[in-house]
């Protein structure tokens, strides 16, 4: 869908005849309602969905606005762009969009929220591990470093449309820190940092999913600790996933995952995500080594069949792009290893 607002912002200018105009305008209109919910359908065996794209830069658009238009996390869009100016980036420069995913190694049952690449994956009732997996996956915006998104699983209790927000004591005390007065009850409406929608989960602390009434914070740590997504995003989340849909929240930096005869790798910089920066990367050194082999062996216990480049392991760790690279084969796949990493 990313791909299909850049291919036909050109083919606009071809249509000559209104008719052909309205037709081009009519399939816009709903191929974008389609396409905005983000459902991806996993090939059969295979546990790496979506592709990464390039986009040209609209004239005057920041990062934020590059972020929501191809419905992507802020920090993403600055880590696969490592040259990238940070918040205004040139007109009609090229910027990659990662839209690639491997999804996690849990159980494909409900709400999966991955801390470490500040994204939430939503298992479709019905999807099997390789078999019959249908996920919706959008970016988050989490707790801040001192107001930590906590880890565990729990499920959801209940859900709130136009919700009212109670701010809590310690987030009234740090408001008055700076010299502001805090409502004790935010109404809904555009002033409510909750938007329209909420999801309260069973676990102590009051945490949520809910919306936003800002532009910008998502696929940043920016919260008190819970789980902000846009608005059309969490509106999705709000009608398709019932009471009672469990919701595990983990921290996987390292992802492994295959697709048709390759083995990928998807890894996110570790415990700096807090940094604005597109300069992010996990160093090897002889106490964090153990990581990427201990993903890789641990994946290989069950898929066996497939053989590694240990070399290209290492070097996709400390990159850290955050996008799924080649890093294996199947053994009785012929085809090099080498020309498949070129495509």
């Amino acid at each position: 869908m990313k791909l299909f607002y850049f291919q036909f912002a050109y083919t606009l200018k071809s249509f000559q005849k209104p008719l052909s105009y309205l037709a081009f305008l009519y399939v816009l209109f709903f191929c974008r309602n389609a396409f905005s919910l983000e459902i991806f359908d996993a090939e059969k065996n295979s546990s790496v969905v979506g592709s990464i794209s390039t986009v040209i830069v609209n004239e005057n658009e920041t990062i934020a606005d590059m972020a929501n238009r191809y419905e992507t996390g802020f920090q993403d869009l600055l880590i696969a762009n490592p040259n990238a100016h940070h918040w205004s980036p040139q007109a009609n420069s090229k910027y990659i969009i990662p839209s690639m995913y491997i999804l996690p190694q849990e159980d494909y049952n409900g709400i999966i929220l991955n801390l470490a690449e500040l994204r939430l994956y939503y298992y479709m009732p019905g999807s099997d591990l390789y078999e019959n997996t249908k996920v919706l996956t959008y970016p988050v915006g989490i707790g801040r470093l001192d107001w930590k998104t906590p880890l565990g699983e729990t499920f959801i209790k209940s859900k709130v449309a136009n919700p009212s927000w109670f701010p809590p004591k310690s987030i009234i005390l740090e408001h008055e820190e700076r010299g502001e007065t805090l409502q004790r009850e935010v109404k809904a409406g555009p002033d409510n940092p909750l938007g329209k929608y909420a999801l309260k989960l069973a676990v102590d602390g009051g945490y949520l999913l809910h919306g936003t009434n800002k532009k910008y914070g998502i696929g940043m740590m920016v919260s008190h600790g819970c789980i902000r997504l846009r608005n059309e995003d969490i509106k999705t989340i709000f009608y398709k996933a019932p009471r009672g849909t469990k919701v595990k929240i983990i921290n996987e930096p390292i992802k492994i995952g295959k697709y048709k005869n390759f083995l990928y790798m998807e890894v996110h910089a570790f415990n700096n995500r807090e940094v604005y920066s597109n300069n992010q990367k996990n160093y090897l050194t002889t106490d964090n080594i153990y990581k990427p082999v201990t993903s890789v062996m641990n994946f290989l216990e069950n898929n066996s069949e497939y053989y590694v480049d240990w070399e290209k392991v290492f070097k996709v760790y400390e990159n850290s792009s955050g996008i799924p690279e080649i890093i294996g084969k199947k053994t009785d796949d012929k085809k090099s290893l080498v020309e498949a990493n070129l495509k």
